[in-house]
């Protein structure tokens, strides 16, 4: 096969990979911001508790108050752990920082492949096709959803400033369109 095949291919892997580069991070920023929030939840109810009482003295006619709230926010909190432990929220997290980088650096290997074009890309392009395809039977197992894919689709018609095959469209912003190849997600 021609070099010039290699890094045709290279530059669709490239494009790939980028995109779900772009899912893990998104699902990595939403899960470190569900567990910030358990942990605030998890400190601010005895801070509530303990600072009313610091404050006013265990007699306050506020503390009843106090103690309402710090059993509202003390139950929301309960509930959001829980959840987070049978949805396995930490697993999913360090799972999606992981699969964020190894893509990161398919991206990046894929894209020195195409640009550089190495004697020996078929070499080359080989090892890095193996380290793909593990990585992509890997993903396959953290269940991405038709919305996702189409995030990852609009993420990299974006990035590369190329149409979509459905609407012909470039996406300027991340923004979604009504488009069922780069947008409704």
């Amino acid at each position: 096969m021609p070099i010039e095949e290699f890094c045709k291919k290279s530059r669709d892997k490239e494009f790939y990979a980028y995109g779900t580069t772009r899912i893990f991070e998104r699902r990595a920023v939403k899960l470190k911001s569900l567990r910030t929030w358990i942990t605030f939840l998890g400190i601010v109810t005895p801070v509530i508790v303990g600072g009313t009482v610091l404050s006013f003295g265990s007699d306050a006619k506020v503390l009843p108050y106090f103690l309402t709230v710090a059993g509202v926010v003390g139950l929301i909190q309960l509930i959001l752990s829980t959840w987070s432990i049978v949805a396995r929220w930490d697993e999913s997290y360090e799972y999606a920082i992981e699969s964020a980088r190894e893509n990161t650096e398919l991206f990046n290997l894929f894209k020195k492949l195409a640009d550089n074009k190495p004697t020996d890309i078929q070499n080359k392009f080989e090892d890095a096709i193996n380290k793909y395809e593990e990585r992509e039977f890997k993903d396959i197992g953290q269940s991405l959803s038709d919305k996702e894919k189409r995030f990852a689709t609009r993420e990299a018609l974006r990035y590369y400033q190329k149409p979509c095959h459905i609407c012909k469209r470039t996406p300027q912003t991340i923004k979604p369109s009504k488009c069922d190849g780069c947008g409704n997600f």
